[in-house]
C-alpha cells in the first residue's frame, strides 16, 4: 500500500474513506441482524438517514475540540458544556414562554460564544504557557460547573415564568418539535414509519454552513491564516507579530460557538436531556472522531462523525437488548486507531507538554528544626491526636457515619492510586473508578461464587485491575499528547454499563457477599469492617511512602519533568510507565475489592461512570501528589456527598464545591489544599526559626542574606559564644569556608572568626604594592566565599 498509495497522499486518503463506506455498508445491512419483527437484516433507510443527521451534528463537536487542540495543545473536555448554558436557554424560552425559536436561537449562541470568551479569559490565558495537563484539568472541572450551574443560571433569569409544573415540563424528557417551526411539516423514508420534520432538515442544513463557515474563514481571513500559524508554532507566530491572545480568543469564542450549535441541533432532534449535565455520550463519540483525526484533520473528523453516526444508530437499532456494547465498540476504536498511529515528530507536538508540573510535594521538617524539642513535641502530639481520632471515630458517631467512615478510607486508596499516576507520572486518568468496579466484581465473584478466601480474593483482584490498567494506557504511550485521559474515559464509560450488565456478567455478579472473618474477628460488625478499611489504608499508605523513596518513584518524578532526559540516560521510558499503570490500577482493584465486602455485594450504582471524573477533580482538590492530599480530597468528597440540605440551590453548590475549589485553586495554589496547608506549617516554622535564630535555607530560600538577616531578629541580647554572635557580622551567613581554621573539639573554636592564611596575606600584600606603582588592582575579599583561592 505504501508503493502504490504514499501516506499522505490524497488517494490514500480517498481509498480509505471508500473502504471505510463499504465496510460500514456491509456491516449495517449484513452484519447486523436488524430488529426483531423485522423482515430483512440489516438497518432500515430511516435509521441510516438518522445517523446521518446526528453524526453531521456532533462533528461540530469534533471540529471544536480539533480546534482548541491546535491552536492551545489541549483536550477540551468542556466542549460539550460550553453550549449546554445556550441550549438550556433556547429550550426553556421555547416551551415557556413561547417566544419563536428564529428569535431564541441566536441568543443562545451568542451565550455559547460568551462561554467560550469567558473560560479563555480565565482559564486559557491564566495558563496558556503552563503544563498542558494543568489546562486540561481547567477543562474538565469547568465542564463539571458549567453542566451543573447553567440549568441555575437560566432559570435565575426573572422573564421565565418558572412553576412546578413549568419545572417538570423544562426537564428535557419530553420532545420539544411542536415548539419549533413547521410543526406540521413530516416526511418519512422507505418503509418504517419514523417522522421527520424541521429538526432534522434544519440540522443539515445549520451543520453543513457552520462547517463552511469555519473552512472559509480559516483559507480565506487573515486572523484564520494567523490561527493556522498559531497552530503550527505558537512561538514563532508571535515573534512574526501574531497576537498570540487575540487568536487563542477568536479559537474559544468559534469553540462555543460550535458547541452550542451541537448542542441546541441535538436537543432539538431528540429530547433536551441529552444535552443536559456532562453529556459523556455525545463527547465521546466526538472524541473518537477527533482521535481518529489525530486531531489534525477537520474533514476526516467529519466523515467519521458521520460514518459513527450511521454504525451507531443502526446497531442501536438491531441491538437493543445490548446497547452497552456500543460504548465498548467506541472504546475499541479509540484504541485501535492510537495503535496504528504513528508517533508525531513535528515541534508543534513537542510543546503538548504533558508534565504535572503544577504539583506540590509534602516537604519533611527541616533537618536543622526536626530536633527541637518543641518541634518534635508537637509533631507527636499532632499524630497522636490524629490516630485517636480514627480510632474512638467509631464509638462517637452512629452507624451510618461509620459506614461514611469507612467509604473515606476505601476513597483515599483510589486517590493514591492516582497520586502515583498523574502526580507522580504526570498521566490523567478519568477511568480509575472503573478499575475500582474491576478489583470489586473479580473479588466478590472469587469468593462467592469459587469459594475463594477473602485474604486471598482481594490480592488477586488487584493484580487483574492492574493487568487491566496495563492494557488501557498502551496505547495511549505510543503517541505524545494527553491521550490516555481519552481512552481511560472510554473505558470508564463501557465498562460501567457491561460489567454490571447480567446478560454478559450475570453468572459473575455476587449481589450477596459475606464479610471476612480473621480467627476470633468477625467483620460482620460495621465498627470492625471500618477498622479494617483503615488497615487496607493503612497498607496502601506503606507501599505508596515506599515507592515514592524507591529508585521507581524517582524515575517517574523524573518522567514528569522531563521525559526526553530521562530516556537520553538509557531508561526505558513506555516500561516505566507501564509499571506505573500496573500499580495504580492494583492499588484501585484493591479498593474496589474491599469495597465489594464492606457493602455485601456488587451494585451498579455504587460505580456510576460520573464518579469517574469526580475522583480524579477530588484528587486535584486535595492534591494529587502526596498522601495527605490523597486523605483530603478523599474527606472532602464523601463528605459532601453524604450530606444534603433542603434547599436544592444550596445542595447542589456543597455537592459541587470540589468543582469549584480546583477552578480556584489553579490560580492560587495548583498543588491543592495540601499545598496551603505546607505553607501554613512553613510559617510556623520560620517563626520557630526566628526564634532560635536558626539559619533554614529551605525555609528562607527566597531572600538574600541581608532579608534572612532583618528575619532572625534576636528577642533577647545574645550571650558571648552563642547563636550567631560568634560570628562576624560579614560572616553570619557564610555557612562554610576553606579560610576558616581550626578542627577542634569546642564548638565554639569552630565558629570564631578565622585569620587570614599566609596565601591570603601574600596576596595582599602584592596588591599594595601594585597599587603604590599606579596599578588599579580589583581585590577579592579575603572573607568572602573561599574565592581568594582563584
Amino acid at each position: 500500500m505504501n508503493r502504490l498509495l504514499p501516506r499522505g497522499s490524497r488517494a490514500r486518503t480517498v481509498a480509505l474513506c471508500v473502504a471505510t463506506l463499504v465496510a460500514a455498508g456491509v456491516f449495517t445491512q449484513l452484519v447486523l441482524p436488524g430488529s426483531s419483527g423485522a423482515h430483512s437484516r440489516g438497518a432500515p433507510a430511516a435509521i441510516l438517514f438518522t445517523g446521518v443527521v446526528l453524526g453531521l451534528v456532533n462533528s461540530l463537536t469534533a471540529a471544536g475540540l480539533i480546534l482548541v487542540y491546535r491552536t492551545s495543545r489541549v483536550i477540551n473536555f468542556a466542549q460539550t458544556a460550553l453550549g449546554v448554558l445556550g441550549a438550556t436557554f433556547v429550550f426553556d424560552m421555547v416551551q415557556l414562554t413561547k417566544v419563536p425559536f428564529v428569535i431564541v436561537l441566536p441568543i443562545g449562541l451568542a451565550l455559547a460564544a460568551l462561554a467560550g470568551a469567558v473560560f479563555e479569559l480565565l482559564l486559557v490565558r491564566r495558563f496558556f504557557y503552563a503544563s498542558r495537563l494543568v489546562l486540561t484539568v481547567a477543562t474538565i472541572a469547568a465542564a463539571s460547573v458549567l453542566a451543573t450551574f447553567s440549568p441555575a443560571l437560566v432559570r435565575a433569569l426573572p422573564f421565565i415564568p418558572y412553576s412546578h409544573a413549568s419545572l417538570a415540563e423544562a426537564s428535557g424528557a419530553a420532545s420539544v418539535r411542536n415548539f419549533l417551526p413547521l410543526a406540521g411539516f413530516t416526511f418519512h423514508l422507505g418503509s418504517l414509519r419514523l417522522a421527520f420534520g424541521f429538526p432534522e432538515v434544519f440540522a443539515i442544513d445549520a451543520s453543513i454552513v457552520a462547517l463552511l463557515l469555519v473552512g472559509a474563514f480559516f483559507r480565506y481571513t487573515r486572523a484564520g491564516i494567523a490561527v493556522r500559524g498559531l497552530a503550527e508554532n505558537a512561538e514563532r507566530a508571535s515573534l512574526l507579530g501574531v497576537s498570540v491572545g487575540a487568536m487563542s480568543m477568536i479559537v474559544w469564542v468559534i469553540a462555543g460557538l460550535l458547541g452550542g450549535t451541537s448542542a441546541i441541533l441535538t436537543g432539538a432532534i431528540l429530547v433536551p436531556s441529552q444535552v443536559r449535565g456532562f453529556a459523556p455520550g455525545l463527547l465521546l463519540a466526538a472524541l473518537v472522531a477527533a482521535v481518529v483525526a489525530r486531531f489534525r484533520s477537520l474533514p476526516i473528523a467529519v466523515f467519521v462523525s458521520i460514518v459513527l453516526g450511521v454504525i451507531t444508530q443502526a446497531a442501536q437499532w438491531s441491538l437493543r437488548d445490548d446497547l452497552p456494547l456500543v460504548t465498548v465498540g467506541m472504546f475499541i476504536v479509540i484504541l485501535v486507531a492510537l495503535l496504528l498511529q504513528r508517533r508525531a515528530d513535528g515541534r508543534s507536538e513537542d510543546g503538548a507538554g504533558v508534565g504535572w508540573q503544577a504539583v506540590d510535594e509534602q516537604r519533611p521538617i527541616p533537618k536543622e528544626l526536626a530536633s527541637i524539642g518543641s518541634v518534635r513535641a508537637a509533631r507527636i502530639a499532632l499524630v497522636a491526636l490524629g490516630a485517636a481520632i480514627v480510632v474512638a471515630y467509631p464509638f462517637l458517631v452512629g452507624t451510618a457515619s461509620v459506614v461514611l467512615g469507612g467509604n473515606v478510607a476505601l476513597t483515599t486508596i483510589i486517590i493514591l492510586s492516582l497520586v502515583v499516576l498523574t502526580g507522580w507520572s504526570g498521566q490523567v486518568s478519568l477511568g480509575h473508578y472503573g478499575l475500582a468496579a474491576v478489583g470489586a466484581a473479580v473479588a466478590a465473584a472469587l469468593t462467592a461464587k469459587v469459594g475463594v478466601p477473602f485474604w486471598i480474593s482481594i490480592f488477586v483482584a488487584a493484580a487483574v485491575a492492574g493487568g487491566v490498567a496495563i492494557l488501557v494506557g498502551l496505547p495511549a504511550l505510543r503517541i505524545r499528547g494527553l491521550f490516555l485521559a481519552v481512552t481511560t474515559l472510554a473505558f470508564g464509560l463501557a465498562i460501567t454499563g457491561v460489567l454490571f450488565n447480567d446478560r454478559y456478567f450475570g453468572w459473575m455478579l455476587a449481589k450477596d457477599v459475606k464479610r471476612p472473618t480473621l480467627v476470633l474477628l468477625n467483620f460482620e460488625d460495621e465498627r470492625s469492617m471500618y477498622y479494617l478499611c483503615v488497615a487496607a489504608l493503612a497498607l496502601a499508605i506503606v507501599i505508596v511512602v515506599n515507592l515514592r523513596r524507591s529508585r521507581l518513584g524517582r524515575t517517574l518524578i523524573a518522567l514528569r519533568e522531563n521525559e526526553a532526559n530521562v530516556q537520553a540516560f538509557g531508561i526505558a521510558v513506555v516500561r516505566t510507565k507501564l509499571t506505573a499503570f500496573a500499580i495504580s490500577g492494583a492499588l484501585a482493584g484493591f479498593a474496589g475489592a474491599v469495597f465489594a465486602f464492606q457493602q455485601r455485594g456488587i451494585v451498579a450504582n455504587s460505580f456510576v461512570a460520573t464518579r469517574n471524573v469526580d475522583v480524579f477533580l477530588y484528587a486535584v482538590f486535595g492534591g494529587v501528589s502526596s498522601v495527605g492530599g490523597a486523605l483530603i480530597g478523599s474527606l472532602w468528597y464523601n463528605v459532601t456527598a453524604y450530606f444534603n440540605f433542603r434547599d436544592p440551590l444550596l445542595s447542589t453548590i456543597f455537592k459541587s464545591s470540589g468543582q469549584i475549589f480546583v477552578l480556584l485553586l489553579l490560580f492560587v495554589a495548583p498543588g491543592g489544599m495540601i499545598s496551603l496547608l505546607n505553607r501554613v506549617r512553613d510559617g510556623v516554622l520560620r517563626i520557630v526559626a526566628q526564634r532560635r535564630q536558626i539559619v533554614v535555607p529551605s525555609l528562607f530560600a527566597d531572600y538574600d542574606a541581608d532579608a534572612l538577616e532583618r528575619k532572625l531578629i534576636p528577642l533577647a541580647p545574645a550571650s558571648d559564644l552563642e547563636g550567631l554572635a560568634t560570628l562576624a557580622p560579614g560572616e553570619r551567613f557564610a555557612l562554610r569556608s576553606e579560610l576558616y581554621h581550626g578542627h577542634g573539639e569546642r564548638i565554639a573554636d569552630k565558629l570564631r572568626p578565622p585569620k587570614p592564611t599566609v596565601e591570603a596575606a601574600v596576596i595582599g600584600a602584592a596588591a599594595e604594592s601594585l597599587q603604590d606603582r599606579g596599578a588599579t588592582v580589583d581585590v577579592i575579599d579575603a572573607f568572602g566565599e573561599g574565592g581568594v583561592r582563584d
